[in-house]
């Protein structure tokens, strides 16, 4: 795909600078993909192309605690080294949006329930789990956060679509058009949080909120067994944010020259670990501040699903979102809720909610609209 592709007409100046930028970036991902076909296996989880990266990762183990990759990153996934690394006051990470001030915690807004009501009650028993419920869910928990005007749900919701792959970008090049849209979105989003509440979230902490919250909503539901009490909804949300962590990959620097585990690593030098699930996974400091929030989006989704339905099952396998080997999350997640389990555990009967549904309004286009769609 060349560049000239996504040129429009206008200032010289800048299609010459878009057309820099899309040679850069293809630039950068061919040459991910020539190191993973020397043999490199961090570059072969960057090129983010199986489906079960697992042996990939017993390979970035086997290397060694603490080994350089041939894209210039020091890597590791042996858990010791992984706390040392994270623990050391001379490294730190890489900055989701440059410029930005760092992830911070979210709080929980009331209406969470409301909110879950009225998406499901829009979406109906066969919809995108990704789309219609776990995205506009996110988008508009951080609307109220942060005081969106209902005039500017829209162009918010549309701005946290854009900022979705900034996570993913700070290690594998995305394609031009997700470059253009990601930072013309950031724009965005900076101009309608410049009108935020104090100590409302940032645009940084907004984006990572938005991405990971809605994963985790749609991890949580696929692994449930509906329906759950609020204990069981707590520790569904739990084990799934456990076993799939937000962030597979922790991009870190340098700040100083130092030794560690044997490696001399010098200052601006990049470094990276490797999660793989489990109880100590959760540990990218923006990670770990927004756990709350999303557990409590993850919880609300279950109990709205367990008012309505008894089981909610994939249509469809699930497609995941393309060049995202931090996230790794899923893009599309069609499903069917239905009211009556069978004795095997299936479902049967109707699929329509268990009770008429609420007299409640449609949520506002930006929330309800499908924007799930794969890059």
């Amino acid at each position: 795909m060349t560049t000239g592709e996504y040129a429009e007409p206008g200032d010289p100046a800048e299609q010459e600078e878009l057309a820099e930028l899309g040679e850069r970036l293809q630039r950068e991902h061919g040459t991910l993909w020539l190191h993973r076909l020397k043999g490199d296996p961090y570059a072969a989880l960057l090129c983010d192309i199986d489906d079960d990266p697992s042996p990939t990762r017993e390979r970035v183990l086997a290397a060694g605690p603490l080994w350089r990759s041939r894209t210039g990153a020091w890597v590791t996934a042996d858990p010791e080294t992984a706390a040392a690394l994270l623990a050391h006051p001379g490294i730190g990470h890489v900055a989701v949006l440059p410029g930005e001030a760092a992830v911070t915690d979210v709080r929980v807004p009331a209406g969470l329930d409301s909110l879950c009501s009225r998406l499901l009650d829009a979406a109906g028993p066969e919809f995108d789990l990704v789309a219609d419920v776990a995205e506009p869910l996110a988008a508009g928990a951080l609307a109220e956060v942060c005081a969106i005007p209902g005039r500017d749900l829209d162009r918010f919701a549309e701005a946290l679509s854009a900022c979705g792959p900034a996570q993913d970008a700070v290690l594998c090049p995305q394609r031009l058009a997700v470059t253009r849209r990601l930072r013309t979105g950031l724009d965005e989003l900076r101009s309608l949080l410049a009108c935020a509440p104090p100590g409302a979230p940032g645009p940084a902490t907004v984006a990572v909120a938005a991405r990971t919250g809605a994963d985790l909503v749609t991890r949580a539901v696929l692994r449930s067994r509906l329906p759950p009490s609020a204990r069981e909804a707590r520790r569904t949300a739990g084990e799934a944010l456990r076993a799939e962590p937000p962030g597979w990959i922790a991009p870190l620097v340098a700040r100083a020259d130092l030794e560690v585990a044997g490696a001399r690593i010098a200052e601006g030098e990049r470094l990276a670990v490797l999660h793989d699930g489990g109880p100590g996974a959760v540990t990218a400091p923006c990670h770990r501040a927004l756990a709350p929030f999303h557990r409590a989006l993850a919880e609300a989704a279950l109990a709205g699903l367990a008012d309505r339905y008894a089981r909610v099952q994939l249509t469809a396998p699930l497609v995941r979102r393309p060049r995202a080997p931090l996230t790794r999350g899923p893009a599309r997640a069609r499903v069917r809720a239905t009211t009556t389990p069978t004795a095997d555990g299936g479902a049967a009967g109707t699929t329509v909610p268990k009770a008429p549904p609420r007299t409640v309004a449609s949520p506002p286009t930006g929330l309800g609209a499908r924007r799930g769609e794969v890059r």
